[in-house]
């Protein structure tokens, strides 16, 4: 299936910048095998992505107008979601660094960075009784990374014991919770719900020192409907501005306010694109055109190939 996103200015004229083009390819069972993103300057592929046949990225190739670019290769061993290890190459096949995972029950202990046969950095990961993760603690090494710092003419490497993530994970009936506390100070709470009819992702961000909520996101999902919801807040958590975006299959609805119009007092605002879809005799949409104000802003156009039906 290639895909073409062509985006126009306020003349209908094309911005090539802006515009893009994917190709996905499928085998006869609609598991993905690859995964090609192209150049939107040289019409060539910029990033290639493989998977196996369990819906695992084994390998991304980025390609650079100069020549330049990476390979990076996962391993895996059977029976694991996650790989034994991943290594990046230069595109000639030289390897640069590589991450070596550690398992204990099918769950990763800890990974290795490594680099020139030199152990870089490492992180450690803890778990709950459920196999929740709990911690996840970032350990630079003396020949690492670290923090470094200038004084006169030297120059030390500061490692940082306490960088460290925590993790808390409650399921509340069909609601799931998860908490991330960083060593930084920033608490960031995710809900995620799922069933039949709706689906929906909420994510606050808090500061943990002041314990006041600075931003929010929400994404809900129905059968015939998305609602995404961005919302800013002031330290005495009152909203310093919002925007909401209302995707149905004929149109987009889009209203906001910004903090200079919160100040002044302004109304929202308010702006919908109309969405016209032309479908395949299978009834898979393969081309969206949307329009502002009868002007065309962009268009979506899919070309699937089917494979026959006696292939199955």
């Amino acid at each position: 299936m290639l895909i073409e996103d062509t985006k126009y200015d306020n003349n209908e004229e094309r911005k090539d910048h802006l515009s893009e083009k994917f190709e996905v390819k499928f085998d006869k069972n609609s598991n993905i095998l690859k995964h090609i993103v192209y150049s939107k300057v040289l019409n060539k592929p910029f990033k290639i992505t493989t998977y196996d046949d369990q819906n695992r990225i084994l390998k991304v190739e980025i390609y650079k107008g100069n020549g330049n670019g990476e390979a990076l290769i996962q391993y895996f061993r059977d029976g694991l979601k996650k790989p034994d290890s991943i290594k990046i190459f230069s595109l000639d096949m030289v390897e640069r660094r590589k991450y070596i995972n550690y398992f204990k029950n099918k769950l990763v202990i800890r990974r290795d960075l490594i680099e020139n046969d030199i152990l870089r950095f490492y992180r450690l990961y803890k778990y709950d009784s459920k196999n929740h993760l709990t911690k996840e603690l970032n350990i630079n090494t003396e020949n690492g990374f670290g923090v470094k710092n200038k004084l006169g003419g030297n120059t030390t490497i500061k490692l940082n014991s306490n960088d460290s993530t925590l993790y808390n994970t409650k399921i509340i009936g069909d609601t799931i919770i998860k908490k991330r506390e960083t060593y930084e100070g920033l608490l960031v709470t995710d809900k995620t719900y799922k069933d039949e009819n709706l689906e929906f992702k909420i994510q606050e961000q808090t500061s943990r020192q002041s314990g006041l909520t600075f931003q929010t996101r929400a994404h809900y999902k129905w059968k015939d409907s998305i609602k995404i919801e961005h919302k800013y807040y002031k330290d005495d958590n009152a909203i310093k501005s919002y925007f909401q975006t209302y995707i149905y299959e004929d149109k987009i609805v889009s209203k906001w306010v910004d903090s200079r119009m919160m100040k002044n007092g302004e109304s929202e605002k308010s702006d919908v694109i109309y969405i016209k879809t032309i479908y395949d005799k299978n009834e898979n949409w393969i081309n969206k055109t949307y329009f502002r104000n009868d002007l065309i802003k962009r268009k979506i156009g899919r070309k699937i190939e089917y494979y026959c039906q006696d292939s199955y």
